[in-house]
């Protein structure tokens, strides 16, 4: 179903139609998708490379990175949630409409990340994280929190009948592949275009060791990330679909507002 204003057409798909549509809609609102992502993690990215400077710990720095990273990819679900629907977006606007409303998502997202790597070893931290993957889209879009947002959560994973575990295997894949191509070309312009690091220093493990090519495979990570965001926003709106008829209840929406405005065709 083409509901009124939406970008892309509102209905149910499949794992790959769902991860392929991501990579299709990040190419396609790249300024603004890339844009709010650069702006809110290249920061991190100094920050990271920074603490591994000052102590040496590459592992430090990684850590710290993948623990700020959901701050970038919610500014990305909300600005994909108004794209969605034809609302014109810049780097700016979506900042702005992020503003106040980080720091609740973050500091849960937070949360949940130091509790997934704490219980990660007994695999129940990778079964929370599963769990916790519509957190994003109910805290900005639908803005519930407490236990209205677990009801939520869990009731979208059971009407909607997907724990996104397929997916991520499939995107885990997609993601891989992704992260290694961008980071090797990044660290191939620095060498043949900047001549900052030498070319005995590529594909070797001295990444652990200089700041600079951390840094550079922090900012592919970063590149590559909105994919994993995007796949999970996608999901979600394909939870609500199978659950909840949301496709109709957005076409039913859209009959009544054209025929408020006068439009005599639109219920016909």
């Amino acid at each position: 179903m083409l509901v009124d204003d939406a970008t892309f057409e509102i209905r149910t798909r499949r794992t790959t139609e769902t991860i392929d549509l991501a990579f299709v809609f990040y190419r396609t609102h790249l300024r603004v998708i890339g844009g709010v992502t650069l702006a809110l993690g290249v920061p991190l990215i100094a920050a990271g490379a920074a603490l591994h400077w000052a102590t040496g710990w590459w592992w430090a720095a990684a850590l710290f990175f993948w623990l700020t990273l959901p701050l970038p990819s919610g500014a990305v679900t909300l600005a994909a949630s108004r794209i969605v629907f034809g609302t014109r977006l810049t780097v700016f606007r979506a900042l702005v409409l992020y503003g106040p409303l980080w720091a609740g998502l973050f500091f849960r997202r937070l949360g949940q990340q130091i509790l997934t790597l704490l219980l990660l070893p007994i695999v129940v931290g990778y079964t929370l994280r599963l769990r916790w993957g519509f957190t994003p889209m109910i805290v900005l879009l639908e803005r519930l929190s407490g236990g209205a947002l677990s009801t939520r959560r869990a009731g979208l994973r059971r009407r909607g009948g997907t724990s996104g575990f397929g997916m991520e295997i499939v995107l885990a894949i997609f993601m891989v592949a992704a992260l290694l191509g961008v980071a090797i070309t990044f660290e191939l312009i620095v060498v043949d275009f900047f001549a900052i690091l030498p070319d005995g220093a590529l594909f070797t493990p001295q990444v652990f060791d200089e700041p600079l090519r951390l840094a550079l495979w922090f900012l592919a990570a970063l590149v590559v990330s909105p994919l994993a965001t995007l796949s999970w926003f996608f999901l979600y709106l394909n939870a609500r679909i199978r659950g909840e008829g949301w496709d109709i209840e957005l076409g039913l929406k859209g009959i009544a507002t054209r025929l408020s405005a006068g439009d005599k065709e639109a219920g016909a």
